[in-house]
Order: structure tokens, then sequence, then C-alpha cells
């Protein structure tokens, strides 16, 4: 997996694009979680064309269907080296209270991985931390990195501070408060 993840970083660094890995490989790289799925790519919804042009030159474009309560905008999968990959742009969620969505920009990563010698950047626990508590049946990876901010201390308080701003569920917003209250 780290491999066919140093080749997409080679690939896109040098394109001017605006992206990161999130999900579960996210999960693995803070030592939450043992097993990653897949790699799970967010980019910023104008790059998102490119993106999927410069993978789908590489791999295997799969049937990427978007279902509720997913809003995404750009949603593709991909088979390369043997592992699946997701590019989303616009990443979008609806809940019961409207529609979560982040906006994949430079301020979204805030650290890399080198990775064979490529710069591989991540997004943040704290966006991951939110999207976790609305995607069904993610809960338990919510309180994972819940219990690892409390544990190791939350670096980007100011993302939980702008995910609030958007509308979240009560229980979702008290979690947060108390974390970085």
């Amino acid at each position: 997996m780290l491999k066919t993840l140093a080749f997409i970083g080679d690939k896109l660094n040098d394109k001017n694009i605006t992206w990161g890995v999130g999900g579960s490989l996210l999960l693995s790289f803070y030592e939450i979680i043992d097993n990653p799925n897949d790699i799970d790519i967010l980019v910023d919804e104008r790059d998102a064309p490119k993106v999927n042009e410069i993978i789908s030159s590489a791999g295997k474009k799969k049937e990427a269907l978007s279902t509720a309560p997913f809003r995404t905008l750009y949603f593709s999968k991909f088979r390369l080296f043997d592992n699946d990959i997701d590019v989303m742009g616009g990443f979008a969620i609806q809940h019961e209270k409207g529609i979560y969505k982040i906006r994949m920009q430079k301020e979204s990563i805030v650290d890399y991985k080198k990775i064979n010698g490529i710069e591989v950047p991540l997004c943040s626990l704290e966006d991951w931390y939110i999207l976790y508590w609305l995607i069904p049946n993610k809960k338990e990876k919510a309180l994972l990195i819940e219990r690892y901010l409390k544990t190791n201390g939350v670096e980007n308080p100011e993302l939980l501070r702008k995910g609030m701003e958007q509308s979240l569920p009560l229980i979702v917003k008290e979690r947060i408060e108390k974390l970085i209250s």
C-alpha cells in the first residue's frame, strides 16, 4: 500500500494539486489502527478531474456509486498495484441537521509522511474525527480518534472550531466542545 501511495505522491506533487490522505490509512499513520482498508485521497474539487486522469492512466478505474448519505461532488474508485483507491473532491455527507462538507485546501494538510523519498500530505485527524461521527457505522473510528486526541492532545483545534461552524448533530458538537475546552 505504501508503494502505491508513494507512486501517487510522485505523480501528484509536482502538478500543483491540493490533496491529502485520509480514512483508515491516515489512522494507521498515527498508529490508531493496524490494518487500513484502502487509500482515501481527498482533493480540492477543482483538482478532482486532473487527479482522476493521472491515476486512471496508471490504474484501473472501477465503478463508483455515490449513495446516501454521501453528497460528494467528485467520487472515483481505482485499482492500482493491488490496492483500492478512493478519490473524493468536495467530500460532503448529509445528516439529520444538514450537510457537512470538507473543503480541501492547503490548510487542510497538517503533516507529511515521507514514503520512499516522496512527501505524502496528510489530512487532519480533527477533520476525520468529525467525518467518522457522521459516516454511518464509523462511530468506532471516531471514538478511537477521540481517545488518541485526549491522550496526545488536539493539535489543530481551529479545524474543530471551523467544523462547528457548519451544521452538526448536537452530540457531535458536545463531544468537540469537550475536546477543545
